[in-house]
């Protein structure tokens, strides 16, 4: 009876991508991956890191490390964009000339590493495991195949790596059982100041907009 149980909550574990900028070491980004991957009731088939909080490259490292610390380097890393689809960080600054400072550039803020493929060293100590040889797109379509209608996408970031999914492969939305992001508010009114003197709460639309657009438009559950 107690092997019956065990089978069937294995069972019902939902299986679920994390595609996430993920800033280190000790971040919200970190921790809002370390909730889905300690959960009892899902099962991450892998984390898709893409460029925002800070550049790709040492948010794969971070991510890498923060698997060693807890024992799941079964999970595997898959890297993402870089960059926007459009936006550089040229416009942002043309932007800028004609309407004013932006608080919060992400990775591109002043002082933040300069150089989006340089990985420094880690506070946490470097990791010793490689990132997937995969890139995120063609990982995110490949699992959507091979587990239809099974996959919940948690987007914690920029939308770049699903628009690129989208791009190759246009029936993604139809095959993902359901798309959970971390945005901003639609509406958020005058009662928000925070809103309009800051990007931050919608930075993961700010930093890609064209991307947003895309997934934003496509035929999820």
């Amino acid at each position: 009876m107690l092997v019956c149980v065990m089978a069937c909550s294995g069972q019902t574990k939902r299986k679920v991508i994390i595609d996430q900028d993920a800033r280190g070491p000790a971040s919200t980004d970190q921790q809002a991956m370390l909730v889905l991957i300690q959960s009892p009731k899902t099962e991450v088939l892998g984390i898709t890191v893409v460029s925002g909080d800070q550049w790709r490259d040492e948010e794969v490292a971070h991510t890498l490390r923060m698997l060693e610390i807890i024992g799941r380097t079964d999970i595997p890393v898959v890297p993402g964009a870089i960059f926007p689809l459009v936006n550089s960080l040229e416009d942002i600054q043309r932007w800028e000339r004609l309407y004013g400072k932006v608080v919060y550039k992400g990775a591109w803020n002043p002082g933040y590493r300069p150089d989006p493929y340089a990985v420094p060293a880690l506070r946490e100590g470097n990791p010793t495991t490689r990132p997937a040889a995969e890139d995120a797109p063609h990982f995110l379509i490949r699992m959507l195949h091979q587990y239809p209608h099974e996959v919940t996408i948690y987007a914690g970031g920029p939308l770049t790596n699903l628009a690129l999914a989208l791009a190759i492969d246009p029936e993604v939305p139809k095959l993902a059982q359901e798309l959970v992001f971390m945005g901003p508010s639609i509406n958020p009114g005058r009662l928000d100041p925070e809103f309009y003197e800051t990007p931050k709460r919608g930075y993961n639309c700010w930093w890609d907009p064209e991307a947003a657009r895309m997934v934003f438009r496509a035929p999820w559950p």
